[in-house]
């Protein structure tokens, strides 16, 4: 089983730099540009083709290496609208299921034999305007599913069974592209899943770490003179250490 390259460090300065750049981007170029950063022995072409669930467990190492091992996040529950904190572990959602670097399989059904791969960044891309949800996942499984024998039609005429069958079957090629956790409401009972998105979420806490170092360089800037080079040089601790002294 291949083993999941390491992130390289991003700097305060990297950072700032990186959120600059993404912040106008859609979400997948926003998750591209941070493996860029992160893992810059692989070209950007290698990145976009990798599987969700294999760039998915990549962001996960990022998110680790930036911000901990730890994710806490909140929802509203759908029944009452509670808010919800839930805390989550990187490790444990990056942690392997089945092949590390999924790429093909030959499946048969509907009477027909098919190859199957999954999803990529590209693919996702290909169906990101499509504003009916129906359309898209045709779509998709048309671009990520190609038969072998006999010659079939497009997988869009495919009967609704066959059509299951096929998305279960990328489900479970790359079990890591859709990560669903087990919520419950302490105040109405109320049970269900959610969708954990690590490639947004990373985003949000990449955003809020800029703007909080460019608040931390203005106090700072004020206080002392200094430049934005002198300020992100300095080591996280030490930086917040001044900063209270400035305010203070």
């Amino acid at each position: 089983m291949m083993a999941l390259p390491r992130p390289a460090r991003i700097s305060a300065s990297a950072l700032l730099d990186l959120w600059e750049q993404g912040e106008a981007y859609h979400s997948l170029d926003q998750a591209l540009l941070v493996l860029e950063r992160a893992y810059p022995a692989i070209t950007r072409e290698e990145l976009a083709a990798y599987s969700i669930g294999r760039r998915d467990r990549l962001l996960l190492q990022v998110h680790c290496n930036l911000f901990g091992d730890r994710i806490d996040g909140c929802v509203a529950c759908p029944s009452c609208g509670t808010k919800l904190e839930f805390g989550l572990s990187c490790s444990a959602l990056a942690e392997p299921r089945g092949d590390d670097h999924p790429v093909k399989r030959t499946v048969q059904c509907g009477g027909g034999e098919w190859e199957v791969r999954p999803p990529n960044s590209r693919d996702l891309a290909a169906v990101a305007n499509q504003p009916d949800v129906q359309i898209a996942r045709q779509m998709l499984l048309a671009r990520c599913v190609a038969s072998v024998v006999p010659a079939q039609e497009q997988t869009s005429a495919l009967p609704p069974d066959t059509q299951r069958v096929l998305e279960a079957e990328l489900a479970t090629l790359d079990p890591h592209a859709e990560v669903f956790i087990d919520l419950s409401c302490q105040a109405c009972a109320h049970s269900w899943q959610t969708l954990f998105d690590i490639a947004s979420f990373l985003w949000s806490e990449i955003r809020t770490k800029a703007r909080r170092l460019l608040q931390e360089v203005d106090v700072l800037a004020r206080a002392y003179g200094w430049t934005q080079h002198d300020i992100l040089t300095l080591s996280p601790t030490r930086r917040s250490w001044y900063v209270q002294m400035a305010l203070s």
